[in-house]
């Protein structure tokens, strides 16, 4: 993107929003925003989107329902933090909405920050341009445990300050790096990461090794714990979840696509973890394909040409 299209998708952004996630939101939403209409689960379970219907949250739709998934039940298990029409609620719903209730609730906050430069090898965007980044930062119960574990003044050895992650406030958990055309209503995904939890680790392998009976690596581990039961399986599906609804549903993108893990590194000179670019997006329902980004076509015809022809090139969800 340019600099002048950030500054247009800033300018009808929040600095700051709230986010709370709930084990498996992502399923009632994928639901929702990719079923057309109301549909019988029966034919639900014959398409892709079957593998949703069994997931915890959805799941009292149904088992305890008329045989029927419908757009709007599913809207409620979306927004289980908004306001309820319970006047309107089935039973089934209910008991979902009672199944939502009774999940542990992460008050995530969102903010956004830009990233890239004229060296676009080295800010591994697949165009040149610029990314407006999506940063997904702790609920609000974090800064009691890092208190109480290694201190709030460590926060620095957790953070990369060249990496696009909030300076101050909450710290960033993860964030998502989008490049998006809005008068096409296409976006990239090209980036989901968390620096966090890996940093955390470096910290524990360099007290293994240094002070192997100190205090600090004792707290450390603690922290570690805490920090892999919490967050090691929710952050990817929280932080891919929030990109999903600020595309569709704030931004109007209809067509989204996410590198798949060779294609990826070529086009933007590095190589992250394979499952972020594998196994998250297939859970999330995105099919395999070999289109490619209308805005990457020309940009990167030359590259392109030269993966596989036989093998997809990108993951799409096209709402």
């Amino acid at each position: 993107m340019t600099p002048d299209e950030i500054i247009r998708l800033r300018q009808d952004l929040p600095s700051a929003e709230p986010f709370n996630y709930y084990t498996d939101r992502e399923s009632a939403w994928l639901l929702q925003a990719l079923l057309p209409a109301d549909a019988p689960v029966r034919a639900v379970r014959q398409g892709p989107l079957a593998k949703l219907l069994d997931r915890p949250l959805v799941k009292p739709l149904t088992a305890a329902g008329d045989g029927m998934i419908r757009r709007a039940d599913l809207q409620v298990l979306t927004h289980a933090d908004g306001p309820i029409p319970y006047e309107s609620l089935t039973p089934a719903t209910l008991a979902a909405l009672e199944r939502a209730f009774d999940l542990p609730w992460l008050d995530f906050e969102l903010s956004f920050t830009v990233w890239g430069n004229s060296n676009w090898h080295w800010a591994q965007t697949s165009r040149p341009g610029r990314n407006l980044v999506l940063q997904l930062n702790f609920p609000g119960d974090h800064a009691a445990l890092l208190e109480r574990t290694v201190g709030l003044q460590d926060r620095d050895k957790f953070e990369c300050p060249e990496h696009p992650v909030r300076r101050t406030g909450r710290p960033t958990l993860a964030w998502a790096r989008l490049d998006i055309d809005c008068g096409a209503g296409v976006a990239l995904i090209e980036e989901i990461q968390s620096d966090w939890l890996r940093f955390v680790r470096y910290e524990l392998d360099d007290l293994r090794h240094l002070r192997p009976r100190s205090r600090a690596l004792r707290d450390t581990q603690a922290y570690d714990a805490a920090l892999t039961a919490r967050y090691g399986k929710v952050w990817p599906r929280a932080t891919l979840l929030a990109a999903l609804k600020l595309l569709r549903d704030r931004l109007g993108v209809a067509e989204v696509f996410y590198h798949q893990p060779g294609p990826g590194a070529v086009l933007k000179h590095s190589r992250p973890p394979v499952s972020l670019y594998s196994s998250l997006p297939k859970a999330f329902c995105f099919e395999p394909t070999r289109d490619v980004p209308p805005f990457l076509r020309r940009k990167r015809r030359k590259h392109l040409s030269r993966l596989p022809k036989d093998r997809p090139l990108f993951w799409k969800m096209a709402f």
